[in-house]
């Protein structure tokens, strides 16, 4: 027990001790804490000694004769007699007192290191529910920027699906306007392939004509010149 208590004790011991001394009036007494007195059958230091009482001893007021200086007292065990008024007291002496006070100073005490350990231990809790909150808060916006990062992705996502969706369309079209410029092509080549055949046979018609016209006119004129 630390210096605080028993300085705690020692003040209630002398309060005790230094308490005012019952004259007259009924209820509880107790002998006082300075040695053993004697209860005797009559109000005088002459009568016989029924019993002796020890300090701290509890026992019932019954009457009080302030002229004589004795009271009558009752023990628990029903032994009546008379004892001198100044050795008795209304509260209880110190050693009777100082038990219960100890008692109670433990208890206190007791109770204080367990509401220290309790706080201990709320601190502690409460640091753990600090950096519990302090993660999530941590984990909160980390989820926030991903939840951002999505929608960002998921934006470009949209337009990038537009974007193919035009880029497919201006494949096909660009394959239709292929294959139809292709096919024009083949049938413009199919077409100058005719017409140079075509030609090809006129020139061919041409000079066998003009193979066919040009002996008959050379023959006519050698004619005209034998005429001649």
């Amino acid at each position: 027990m630390n210096i605080k208590y028993k300085l705690i004790i020692f003040f209630v011991c002398l309060l005790a001790a230094s308490a005012v001394l019952a004259q007259d009036g009924g209820g509880d007494r107790w002998v006082t804490d300075s040695f053993e007195i004697t209860m005797r059958k009559g109000k005088d230091n002459r009568q016989a000694i029924i019993r002796m009482l020890a300090s701290g001893t509890k026992i019932e007021l019954v009457e009080v004769d302030k002229e004589a200086g004795y009271s009558l007292v009752r023990t628990r065990g029903g032994t009546e007699g008379w004892v001198l008024n100044r050795y008795l007291r209304k509260s209880p002496p110190a050693r009777v007192v100082m038990p219960d006070v100890e008692a109670r100073l433990k208890a206190s005490e007791d109770k204080r290191k367990q509401l220290a350990a309790d706080l201990q231990k709320l601190e502690r809790e409460r640091n753990e529910f600090r950096g519990q909150l302090n993660n999530s808060e941590a984990s909160g916006k980390g989820l926030e920027k991903e939840l951002a990062d999505l929608r960002r992705l998921s934006t470009n996502a949209i337009q990038l699906d537009a974007d193919n969706k035009r880029l497919r369309q201006s494949l096909t079209d660009a394959e239709i306007t292929i294959e139809r410029l292709n096919s024009d092509n083949t049938r413009l080549a199919s077409r100058a392939s005719r017409e140079w055949f075509i030609i090809g046979a006129l020139v061919v018609l041409f000079g066998i004509l003009v193979g066919l016209i040009l002996p008959r006119i050379r023959w006519r004129k050698k004619s005209s010149w034998g005429d001649l």
